[in-house]
């Protein structure tokens, strides 16, 4: 074979490559409803908004309000911060989860979808040096942040993770449900959308 044409299947590859990188970047179409994805089958209560103002609106932010504890409001957080609106641009399922240990208050569980934000979302945190804020490791490959405050209630933890498209947040006294979220998103937990 000749160098020109070795030369050629090479920068077509690697223009494929590019092609393939791009579009996984930065053009993934919005799949409605994936948010469940993430939510086991389990759970005793699923509630899912188009946006994050709608879920602001909804009932169900004042059980996240009881939650957080110590007087903590979700629409004070979200607009204390500018990245709760960059990791809830669209959908959101809040969930509440099962309770898996005797004498703990249930864990609750939030999911949005990123979309192509994701891998940017993902190299930020893993960047960061804010404070709180720690990477407890990996989980089949997909990163897990634990975010400790002291306004947040007593004995929980705000432990977060992104997948290929969701942002996943679990409020838990144990910040290893975070786990049964992720195996879920991986089909290896039944999740609420396999049961519709």
């Amino acid at each position: 074979m000749s160098k020109r044409l070795k030369l050629a299947g090479t920068m077509g590859l690697g223009i494929v490559l590019l092609a393939v990188s791009i579009g996984y970047a930065f053009f993934q179409p919005f799949i409605p409803g994936a948010v469940c994805d993430a939510i086991p089958a389990q759970a005793t209560f699923v509630h899912q908004a188009d946006s994050l103002d709608e879920l602001l609106q909804s009932p169900v932010c004042g059980q996240l309000d009881k939650a957080l504890g110590a007087g903590n409001s979700l629409e004070a957080l979200v607009a204390s911060s500018g990245w709760f609106r960059r990791v809830a641009p669209s959908e959101v399922a809040v969930a509440d989860l099962p309770l898996r240990y005797a004498g703990q208050t249930k864990s609750w569980a939030a999911v949005s979808w990123v979309g192509w934000r994701s891998p940017w979302l993902r190299w930020k945190l893993e960047h960061t040096r804010a404070e709180g804020l720690s990477l407890l490791g990996k989980h089949s490959a997909w990163p897990i942040w634990k975010y400790e405050s002291p306004h947040i209630a007593r004995g929980s933890s705000l432990v977060f993770a992104l997948t290929d498209n969701l942002f996943i947040v679990c409020l838990s006294n144990n910040p290893s449900e975070i786990r049964t979220l992720l195996e879920t998103y991986d089909n290896r937990i039944l999740s609420a959308n396999d049961i519709k």
